[in-house]
């Protein structure tokens, strides 16, 4: 969903951040923006619930409706008109410059997708069916062509994969693929592990290839147009299939689904809603980044301005709290990392002030509590009944685990009667019940190491202004994923694609910055005569 720009010259103001760019506005454009978005998203809900108080007599309306269209009609067409306009010209650049490890990735992402949902009984009595058989093939092709790149000494990926952050990573995956002599579904944690190190793998072979700041942007993006892809398919699915895609197939009915009456879930692939707001929220905080960028010059605002608005509402309808307040908190490190803590402190004061004024407080905590009971709201779902069984049985084996990917799904929760949960919903809760006390050492290493990075990276006058809106972003996006790790699994995901752009982010910072450090070497001097009359 992120457009690029032509790239210039690096660094002097002319790449893609820079084209066709300006000084940023006045605060109160910003506020003024933040403000409507609020106030559409007011309207969303009472128009919401005025239409279904008023559905029985909406006749006597349907001259202001009629208006109402025509006028937000006429609107729209300007707007989407430059604004789909900037996205062609980014889309065009970008096919025009992929290369081998974009389609890579592209076909690492198909492969994550879920086409069928069955349960742990299904999984070990017939674990290869025709979804599974198609994410092997598709993994092994990635993993194939890799070992040709390198055999061939086409990219040599093998000592960028022992490197930094991508390191630790497969320090991570290393441990994982040990923790199959004991696991208790041995077949399961090896897939998982040979899957997740090619994920790795492919991490370190695009940051061998991506040596520029402007290259690094450009995967960014496609790997953000992937996920805005899959999220306009997903509400795609509401226009043919409304009944499973906005009310979970009715299993939930109205008060499961809360007061917003609808709870936004991808049909197919089968995309679950704990995902749809996560992936939102990580784009509608990258489109926040670049209308907010640390050189105070923006680009294609309004294509930018329409990605956060359409990631903003879906979050909203994907219902997942967690992911809103990642976003949040996502938003307070924007603004302060960047240098606008008064925009951010009046945007803070102005809302919490309307928020308390009008009682729309009282709406907000209807949403967050999304029509659940006490009990299961303070429970999270359910999740602290399957974190108490979880960490039982690690105290039964707390250095081993029972096997990573394994443990959490066959050990734990088909062992009371949640089979056809696929995890956990944590991932801290996921590896110290799958790999034991020591498996959290390099994840903690991970997280640690990626934030200094990005934060760094971010405020630091030593990193070029384009490298520090890399940083930036990166920021943004972990932000999220640093949230949502306690409530559901994205450091073990297949494929962790949103989290590998922010890990990845942190680790071409970092052996960039390496690399400007390094002492250039000059040859020696010629060795001089010592013969006489010379």
């Amino acid at each position: 969903m992120a457009t690029v720009g032509n790239s210039g010259k690096f660094g002097n103001g002319s790449g893609p951040w820079y084209q066709r760019s300006g000084e940023a506005g006045p605060p109160w454009q910003i506020v003024l923006f933040l403000l409507l978005g609020g106030l559409g998203f007011f309207t969303i809900l009472e128009f919401q619930s005025f239409v279904t108080k008023h559905l029985h007599s909406y006749r006597s309306y349907d001259t202001y409706i009629f208006l109402s269209l025509l006028v937000g009609g006429a609107v729209g067409s300007v707007y989407f008109y430059h604004t789909f306009r900037q996205a062609w010209q980014g889309t065009v650049e970008m096919v025009r410059s992929l290369q081998w490890w974009h389609w890579l990735w592209l076909i690492i992402f198909v492969s994550g997708l879920v086409f069928r949902k069955r349960t742990a009984v299904e999984g070990v009595e017939a674990p290869v069916d025709t979804a599974a058989a198609f994410r092997i093939v598709t993994v092994g092709f990635v993993g194939t062509v890799l070992l040709v790149k390198l055999f061939m000494r086409r990219v040599a990926w093998l000592s960028s994969t022992f490197r930094g952050v991508i390191g630790l990573l497969i320090w991570f995956d290393l441990m994982a693929l040990l923790s199959t002599i004991w696991s208790v579904y041995a077949a399961w944690t090896f897939y998982k592990a040979v899957e997740y190190g090619v994920d790795v793998c492919l991490l370190a072979a695009v940051l061998v290839m991506v040596t520029k700041s402007e290259d690094w942007k450009k995967f960014t993006d496609w790997v953000w147009i992937l996920y805005g892809l899959m999220l306009v398919n997903v509400w795609i699915g509401c226009i043919w299939d409304p009944v499973d895609a906005l009310a979970k197939g009715g299993i939930y009915g109205q008060q499961g689904i809360g007061e917003l009456g609808v709870w936004l879930q991808g049909v197919f692939p089968d995309v679950s809603s704990n995902q749809i707001g996560e992936y939102a929220a990580c784009l509608t905080a990258l489109a926040l980044c670049r209308l907010l960028p640390v050189n105070r010059k923006r680009v294609n605002t309004a294509w930018y301005m329409f990605v956060f608005l359409f990631g903003f509402v879906t979050v909203i309808y994907a219902q997942t709290r967690s992911a809103l307040g990642g976003f949040c908190i996502a938003v307070f490190l924007i603004f302060l990392l960047s240098r606008r803590i008064a925009q951010g402190a009046a945007i803070v004061i102005a809302s919490v002030f309307v928020i308390i004024v009008s009682g729309f407080w009282e709406v907000l905590y209807l949403y967050v509590q999304r029509g659940q009971g006490a009990s299961q709201f303070d429970s999270l779902s359910g999740r602290i009944e399957w974190w108490q069984v979880a960490l039982e049985k690690f105290s039964n084996y707390p250095f081993t685990g029972l096997g990573m990917w394994a443990a959490a799904r066959f050990g734990v929760l088909a062992k009371i009667g949640f089979s056809s949960t696929a995890t956990i919903h944590s991932d801290w809760v996921e590896i110290i019940v799958g790999m034991g006390a020591w498996g959290v050492v390099p994840a903690l290493l991970i997280m640690a190491t990626a934030w200094y990075l990005l934060v760094h990276g971010t405020i630091s006058k030593k990193f070029d202004i384009y490298d520090r809106q890399l940083a930036y972003e990166g920021m943004a996006v972990l932000t999220v994923v640093s949230v949502r790790m306690f409530f559901m699994t994205d450091l073990s995901l297949h494929p962790p694609c949103h989290f590998f752009v922010a890990l990845g982010a942190a680790e071409f910072i970092r052996r960039k910055y390496l690399k400007q450090r390094k002492p250039r070497e000059y040859p020696a001097p010629a060795q001089l005569s010592m013969e006489p009359g010379v």
